[in-house]
């Protein structure tokens, strides 16, 4: 595809037609960072190895999957070198995501009419995860196509950074749960 809307268009686009004929999926992109290019590639690396790392992971989080119904997603703790990097990161939240809040409201409404969300915020950084299809399906139903910008190096306040952020609360409203990771740096 060409380079618009990161990894997160080409994931609604490329899956759209046959997500439903699976029971989970993950989802894995280069990390690529033009503003910090060592952090993005460490960072890359902390994700793959916590969702990829070995037959043992991918088996424990299939086995996962298939044990608990309602587990939804499972995604990597934040990497410890973006805590680092902003002071305060525990109450700092609301104020990174604000710039989304609108993207956000506006997608999660379109799935589940009169949704709004709240000051607190979870989300997978970096966006590479595993999920259960059935926590998740509604982004693939909903046209999003041309609210995605060119790429102009972004670094918040896109519809790509409000759909990272949405994925705990969609698994969340269908009734799921997700389980954070914390393996390996």
């Amino acid at each position: 595809m060409k380079n618009k809307g990161r990894d997160v268009l080409p994931l609604l686009i490329q899956l759209k037609k046959n997500i439903k004929k699976y029971k989970y999926f993950c989802h894995i992109h280069t990390k690529k960072s033009h503003h910090d290019i060592l952090l993005g590639k460490n960072w890359r690396n902390y994700l793959y190895r916590n969702l990829l790392g070995n037959k043992e992971i991918i088996s424990e989080i299939i086995s996962d999957f298939e044990r608990f119904d309602k587990l939804g997603f499972i995604f990597p703790e934040v990497y410890f070198e973006i805590i680092k990097k902003i002071e305060n990161y525990e109450n700092i939240n609301f104020f990174l995501h604000k710039p989304n809040l609108k993207y956000m409201n506006l997608i999660l409404n379109r799935i589940f009419p009169g949704f709004k969300i709240g000051e607190k915020l979870l989300f997978p950084s970096g966006n590479m995860f595993w999920a259960k299809v059935k926590a998740v399906y509604q982004i693939f139903e909903i046209k999003l196509n041309n609210l995605f910008p060119r790429e102009l190096n972004q670094t918040n306040g896109t519809i790509m950074h409000a759909i990272e952020r949405i994925w705990l609360y969609l698994v969340k409203l269908n009734g799921f749960y997700y389980k954070v990771l914390f393996k390996y740096y």
